[in-house]
């Protein structure tokens, strides 16, 4: 099974050659599946919703989406308060923790956008009861993978502490014990040259991966936009990182990785 990922496409700063390069990538690519991991636009205003439904309507194949914290309105608060998601139902889709059996492998979203919060995020209640169900009742995939829009934990070359959600904690403890190998996101622009990284949780390894700015302007650290492309079989990935080279979007990084006997996870020879 091929899988995309998108994140933090930013409609209203998004560069128009780079949205028609990284369609075009997508496309050539072949995925089974797109997963965007939120930040469909820069303000959540119709018109950048409209602008963004467009792109979700020229992608290769079946997709699902998961909103970011953009993807609230923060200025018109009436709305923030009484219905923060009502855009992203109203033109992506009325739910907000999709998920998707292809190919033998299991791709669940679980939300950290939250009105409360302004750039952080949270996991609610609801949302790890949603994913444990999910994880708890799913028929046997592999590989399993988790998207989110904020990181649920840091990628080692940041800098910075261990996690920007509220009870990235529990949902770990709920992917590691659910069978999750793969956790992707977005939300920093900082793809760490496309380099992914093991997370222990309960004595278990599973691999994360961080997604750039798919095609905006707010690039972060002078990192390029990127999106990201796994290739999932029982037992073993291949993660790539495709990112803006000035002309199109190519190859950037690949890795492989390999599940020992215990379910943890570490690199290929």
């Amino acid at each position: 099974m091929r899988l995309a990922h998108l994140s933090d496409l930013h409609s209203g700063r998004a560069d128009e050659r780079l949205v028609e390069a990284m369609l075009g990538s997508i496309v050539a690519s072949a995925p089974d599946l797109v997963a965007i991991g939120g930040d469909l636009t820069q303000r959540s205003r119709t018109a950048q919703w409209q602008q963004a439904a467009g792109w979700l309507e020229r992608l290769p194949s079946q997709w699902i989406a998961t909103p970011g914290n953009h993807d609230i309105p923060l200025f018109d608060l009436t709305r923030r308060i009484t219905d923060p998601f009502g855009r992203f139902r109203r033109h992506v889709h009325h739910d907000l923790e999709p998920s998707a059996s292809v190919g033998g492998a299991f791709v669940m979203c679980a939300r950290t956008a939250s009105p409360r919060r302004r750039v952080e995020g949270a996991v609610d209640r609801e949302s790890l009861w949603l994913a444990k169900e999910l994880l708890d009742g799913r028929t046997p995939h592999d590989p399993v993978v988790l998207v989110t829009h904020h990181p649920l934990a840091m990628h080692p070359a940041s800098g910075r502490g261990p996690s920007l959600v509220v009870r990235s904690d529990e949902l770990l403890e709920v992917a590691s014990g659910g069978g999750v190998d793969l956790l992707l996101s977005g939300h920093l622009h900082r793809p760490h040259g496309g380099e992914p990284f093991t997370v222990e949780v309960a004595g278990r390894t599973m691999v994360a991966m961080h997604g750039g700015t798919a095609c905006s302007t707010r690039i972060r650290g002078g990192e390029a936009p990127a999106w990201q492309l796994a290739d999932l079989q029982p037992g073993r990935m291949e993660l790539r990182s495709v990112a803006w080279d000035g002309r199109d979007y190519s190859e950037s990084s690949f890795s492989s990785w390999s599940r020992d006997d215990r379910g943890s996870w570490g690199r290929s020879a």
